[in-house]
């Protein structure tokens, strides 16, 4: 048995299917169209639009006192909140103003033994 030289595969695989053998046409088309595009939408566009839903709740629900982290990686306490914006305080007397969208998320607060322990070494130096 020899080799087929490529031109002639490329050759038998684009002659055309005899009619009737392979045929799906117009309509088959559609079907995988629609398949792939039910695809798309619940594996993409789906699921970020929950998750735009939800930081919306997130940044509707922001309130005076509440911990959080912005999209950059800033921690800190919501100081005052505006109408687009809010007041982070970021270490004692230290406030940042931020866009509310730029609020990730909120974090669980500390406890006062543990903000002691981080603020203060052992001589009672701040850190």
């Amino acid at each position: 048995m020899h080799p087929v030289p490529p031109t002639d595969l490329i050759q038998t695989l684009g002659q055309a299917a005899p009619s009737g053998a392979a045929g799906g046409g117009f309509g088959s088309s559609i079907l995988l169209l629609v398949a792939i595009l039910g695809i798309f939408y619940f594996l993409l566009i789906r699921p970020q639009q929950k998750q735009a839903k939800e930081h919306a709740s997130l940044v509707a629900g922001l309130k005076k006192d509440d911990r959080v982290v912005t999209s950059s990686g800033l921690f800190g306490r919501i100081w005052a909140v505006k109408d687009t914006t809010v007041l982070l305080e970021v270490a004692k007397d230290v406030r940042v103003e931020v866009e509310k969208t730029s609020v990730k998320r909120k974090v669980a607060a500390a406890s006062d033994s543990e903000s002691s322990e981080i603020e203060t070494d052992a001589k009672g130096r701040k850190r």
